[in-house]
């Protein structure tokens, strides 16, 4: 059973919401970078993301509730976008991410890529449920990876 995810472009408004979730603990000690944030930094990060044409970054919905945040950076290293996401913490536990994900790479044609922690199971189950592929682990992180859909 899929469940039907909207996801919507993020707006500056959206910079409060986003830092909640980028703050939480559990978040953060799944992330790579684990340290707190503040508004203004956050606000300034924020608007450099919203002007990047190399980064796409959306507000999942369900339900007609924001759920979480999708974020993908263009590697041009890898010629593949580097995915990210971030589900709200009182979403948790419902089984949304992983669709929240998959709906997200769903809509990219070009190569995908994930690094994740190996503390972060759910993070690799989102991966291998949204069809990413492991290719190898190193130093605590596990690397996924889809190739173009063309």
């Amino acid at each position: 059973m899929a469940l039907d995810i909207a996801l919507r472009a993020v707006s500056i408004e959206d910079a409060e919401q986003l830092l909640l979730w980028r703050n939480d603990e559990t978040t953060r000690l799944a992330s790579h970078q684990t340290q707190l944030l503040s508004l203004s930094e956050h606000q300034s990060w924020l608007a450099k993301s919203l002007s990047n044409p190399q980064r796409k970054l959306y507000i999942a919905q369900y339900l007609g509730q924001d759920i979480g945040t999708v974020r993908a950076d263009y590697q041009d290293d890898q010629n593949a976008w580097l995915l990210s996401w971030t589900l709200a913490p009182e979403k948790r536990g419902q089984g949304l991410a992983k669709y929240m994900v998959k709906t997200f790479i769903d809509l990219i044609d070009d190569a995908v890529c994930a690094e994740i922690k190996d503390t972060n199971q759910a993070s690799l189950s989102v991966a291998k449920f949204s069809g990413l592929n492991m290719s190898h682990s190193e130093s605590g992180i596990h690397y996924f990876y889809r190739q173009n859909k063309r």
